[in-house]
């Protein structure tokens, strides 16, 4: 257990300086958060996978002494495997704790111990939050079964006060009584789930807050989880301008829907129209802008820097 939990917390360390670079992309006005919403899958690579290919384009060898030592897959797996691994195929060890990794030996006799009682606590709360999580989902689906089908698969539900995007690969729309789904805001709020349901957006949320429950003990990675639903929402928004052509007038009836349904009820695995900062996605609906040919290619090449700066380990010997 301690030997996982050591992995656990190296890679929850590396994920933050992935997470502070990505708060900051961010914060670049011109990047439309369509663009920026894929980027939050490399925060949950460094997450959830403690090895990675070793490049000198990574953004950890401009971090100094950070990464205290770098190690072959090869080393860790010594003759348990059936193929020859890549010797560029590395782990970061960013606490300096282990003398040896295959299995993990500490340094002292009192780091084993402390390893031992951290990763005792860390498994106990891991499965408390899951399982609180799963009840949780388990009460959703229950209350939203009880919604009463209109037409293809959108439902009513008098329980709800914004429309919401229930289940995964065969989610339903399930929209608030008084919502006419043929209305033109009906037909706004239904472009916009369906945008939802096509990315599998309820599946990126389990596995968002998956990997939160896991890494419960790093504040970026519930801070992170923050933005992760923040930009799903703004992303959604901004497709559903690009896909349905809308002009000056269509994006402020878009703004005034999202106002209406502006309180919503919460749920675990379901996105709801009405969540995630409904100011800042009003100011974004009304300045929206299409995504000019020079923009999209100078977008590209920048979410390919990005993904060599990110999701690589640090070059051996360098």
């Amino acid at each position: 257990m301690d030997d996982i939990f050591y992995y656990v917390l190296n890679m929850s360390l590396s994920s933050i300086i992935v997470i502070a670079v990505l708060a900051l992309v961010r914060l670049i006005r011109p990047l439309p958060r369509r663009i920026v919403y894929p980027l939050w899958s490399l925060a949950f690579l460094r997450l959830v996978l403690p090895f990675a290919l070793s490049t000198r384009w990574s953004i950890f060898n401009f971090t100094g002494k950070l990464v205290k030592r770098l190690i072959s897959v090869e080393t860790i797996l010594q003759d348990n495997r059936p193929v020859r691994m890549p010797e560029r195929i590395t782990v970061m060890n960013m606490i300096g704790a282990a003398e040896s990794y295959a299995p993990i030996e500490y340094k002292t006799e009192s780091l084993h111990g402390f390893f031992t009682i951290c990763s005792i606590i860390w498994a106990i709360v891991v499965i408390a939050l899951l399982t609180a999580a799963s009840i949780l989902y388990l009460l959703t689906v229950s209350e939203l079964k009880k919604a009463i089908l209109v037409k293809d698969n959108i439902y009513r539900s008098g329980m709800l006060l914004s429309p919401v995007l229930a289940g995964l690969f065969r989610a339903r729309i399930i929209l608030p009584e008084g919502l006419d789904p043929d209305s033109p805001e009906g037909r706004m709020v239904i472009a916009h789930e369906n945008v939802h349901r096509k990315r599998l957006d309820n599946l990126w949320r389990i596995i968002a807050i998956s990997v939160a429950c896991i890494h419960w003990f790093n504040p970026a990675v519930w801070f992170m989880l923050k933005m992760f639903f923040t930009d799903m929402e703004l992303s959604c928004d901004e497709r559903v301008m690009a896909e349905g052509g809308f002009g000056t007038e269509d994006r402020k009836a878009y703004a005034r829907t999202l106002l209406n349904y502006s309180e919503e009820k919460g749920f675990l695995v379901s996105t709801a129209f009405g969540q995630s900062g409904i100011k800042v996605r009003i100011v974004n609906v009304l300045n929206y802008k299409r995504l000019t040919v020079i923009g999209a290619v100078a977008s590209s090449i920048f979410l390919l820097i990005l993904v060599l700066l990110l999701v690589t380990n640090p070059g051996i010997g360098g």
